[in-house]
Order: structure tokens, then sequence, then C-alpha cells
């Protein structure tokens, strides 16, 4: 198995709808079982989530029933049963790889210890201020929710910081994933251990598409993929205040993490 892990607003979505339409693997977005059979146990997300996933809700319990909370053989028996289901749903019955991804594993501080010792991570990251103008321009977001988003976007870090320069780890940039789309799907899949493919790259209509959550990796309706877009990346450079652009800036563990990948402040 493998795992995406990075913090929110980082590209993991684009990166999960990529990885899925490698032929040989299967790769929930946010299915939310970790948030259900670990910190904060919120089943009804989970619920909604792998109903986009296209899983009925009969099929969502039986996949929950003797589950144990807080126990990691079980939780990668949700895995091993809902992806036998996922593979004739999605259409991908030869199918050898699965994966997950989500930003908040590390709410879980012993399931990140199971995860970076035994599976593949896919560690996205971005430029913090992207980050910032990313959450501060949602629509319709509450102060409270803004202020949680980039606190956890700091926890996440904290979580897997010291562990980012493990073989099993790769740092999946999303300047890079847009900007040179073809060079970092092959480093991935090198990482991974499967063979290149192009197809994250083609015109055809993927099932359930609104499990891959944003517009800006698919179209919701469609199920094509929307074009990559390398505007996205300086757009804090003109959307942002100077106030919000200082408030980056005095936040020292954004800093650290500007610091940690190489982002310059100019």
């Amino acid at each position: 198995m493998f795992f995406i892990v990075g913090p929110l607003r980082t590209g993991s979505s684009l990166l999960s709808r990529c990885l899925d339409d490698h032929p040989d693997v299967l790769c929930f977005c946010e299915s939310e079982i970790n948030r259900t059979l670990w910190n904060p146990y919120s089943v009804v997300l989970h619920m909604a989530r792998m109903q986009h996933h296209g899983f009925t809700t009969l099929e969502f319990a039986q996949l929950l029933n003797r589950k144990r909370q807080q126990d990691i053989d079980d939780t990668m028996r949700w895995y091993d049963e809902a992806s036998a289901i996922a593979k004739t749903r999605w259409e991908k019955p030869e199918a050898t790889l699965i994966g997950d991804k989500s930003p908040d594993f590390f709410t879980a501080p012993r399931l990140v210890q199971v995860l970076q010792r035994e599976c593949r991570l896919l560690y996205t990251i971005r430029d913090p201020r992207a980050i910032f103008r990313s959450i501060v321009r949602a629509p319709n977001s509450p102060p409270q929710d803004m202020h949680t988003r980039w606190e956890n976007l700091k926890k996440n870090f904290k979580a897997w910081e010291d562990r980012l320069t493990q073989e099993n780890i790769l740092v999946v940039r999303y300047e890079n994933l847009v900007m040179n789309p073809e060079k970092t799907m092959s480093e991935v899949y090198r990482h991974l251990g499967i063979a290149y493919s192009d197809r994250f790259l083609q015109d055809f209509q993927r099932l359930f598409p609104s499990r891959f959550l944003w517009k800006t990796a698919i179209d919701l309706k469609t199920g094509v993929r929307n074009d990559f877009e390398p505007a996205r990346i300086d757009a804090w450079r003109t959307d942002l205040t100077k106030e919000e652009l200082d408030y980056v800036r005095s936040d020292q563990e954004a800093r650290k993490i500007m610091d940690h990948f190489g982002y310059e402040w100019s």
C-alpha cells in the first residue's frame, strides 16, 4: 500500500487523480477511514466520502462491521475489503497497488508510526504563501475554519518533519507536478515501483469524479481531467495583501516550512 500524507491545499487531490489513472493503481481520495477508526472518529464524514467513491450505504456499514478503533490490523483489513469492491466499481480488476490520501493522518501518532515504517509514502508540499491564499480566499469559509486549516498545515509538517528523509517517503512539490507533470509522475511511479503510464494526461471519463474533491483536478460532472494550471503557482503574488504576506512572514513555523523545502522569500 501507499499513502499520500502531505498537508491540505498542496495538490494531494490532483496527485491522487493522476495515480488512480494508472491501470495498476486504486487510489482512494480521502476515504476518511483514518478519521473513523482513529481520532476524531468522524463516521458521518466517512460515509459521505464513501458515497462519493461509489459505495452504497450497506457496503459502507458492512465494511465497518467488527472493525476496532485504534487497531492497525483492522484498518488494513478495511483497505483489503474496500479495494475488492473498488476494483469492480471503478472497473479496474487488475489493479495491484492500493492507496489513499489524507492531510489528517497526523492526528493519529501511532498510525503515523506504522505508515512510516511499513508503507510507501508521498508527501505533497506547496509554497505556504500559496496555501495561505487558498485558505483565506475559499468562499464561505468562517474565520475559525481558516485558522484551523492554517494551524493544521503546521501540525502536519511537525508530525512528519523528522521522517521526510526516509527512503520510503518521496516529497512531491505541487509546483513540480504542475510545471513538469511527466517528469514528476515518472519519479512518483519509480518510488512506488510501477511502470510509467501517461494515462494521467489522457482525456477520458473517470468514474465517480466527485471523489477527487476539486475541480482543479477534474471536471466534477464529466470526469474528464482539467489541464494543469501553472498560473496558480504565483497567484499569491498578486492576490495577497501586504498585511497577509506580513502575517505569513511573521509565522515562525511557516518560515521553517519554507526553509525546509527551499521556498525563498522574495
